[in-house]
């Protein structure tokens, strides 16, 4: 059964076409959703923030674009960008692994200050390797462990999103877990093999 807030967000994107204040509250709920969606699938990638960044745009481009499209029938409003979100991401993969390098020829002389360099190649390293090991999941308990982990949402919302009951979701995501941690306890045993 639908939430209050599928049915409000819902109701924002039914609403959203004749309202313009209306509409901008819907794309912002929308870009949030996308945004950690987006985030959680292309951490991994170079540049994997900006990645992130422009697919979550160009998400919102074509829910706005598309939106006239939505008709409320039971499923959520997070199904419909999803359904966006999930091909969007998938087209900046494709081109992530396509494009060259790019070298600067310079470095720029503005500074991060949220977290020195040693800190941010070291997050990166943590999430290419979650990523790494996520991707060796089955494709559907890695979309559950995404939209239930990354985007924080129910398993009724989850179901939805991936025609799957909310009992189903709640069984992948356990699957899903315990998988993950069997393949760092493997991860961990050859680390500390190769260390001796």
């Amino acid at each position: 059964m639908p939430s209050s807030r599928d049915d409000d967000l819902s109701r924002l994107a039914l609403e959203a076409l004749s309202d313009h204040v209306t509409m901008d509250q819907l794309m912002r709920r929308v870009r949030d959703v996308s945004h950690r969606y987006c985030a959680a699938r292309l951490a991994s990638y170079a540049g994997g923030s900006q990645l992130a960044d422009d697919a979550a745009q160009e998400i919102c481009i074509a829910v706005f674009e598309a939106l006239p499209t939505f008709r409320h029938s039971g499923v959520p409003f997070e199904a419909f960008v999803y359904a966006i979100a999930s091909r969007k991401v998938a087209d900046v993969q494709r081109t992530a692994i396509r494009s060259p390098l790019v070298l600067v020829a310079e470095t720029p002389e503005l500074a991060d200050l949220a977290a020195s360099p040693e800190q941010r190649a070291v997050r990166v390293a943590e999430v290419a390797e979650m990523t790494r090991i996520l991707e060796l999941l089955p494709p559907r308990l890695r979309e559950v462990l995404i939209l239930r982990v990354a985007m924080g949402l129910t398993a009724e919302r989850v179901g939805d999103t991936l025609d799957m009951s909310a009992g189903a979701v709640r069984i992948a995501q356990h699957r899903g877990l315990r998988r993950l941690r069997s393949l760092l306890d493997e991860r961990s045993r050859t680390l500390a093999v190769a260390a001796r």
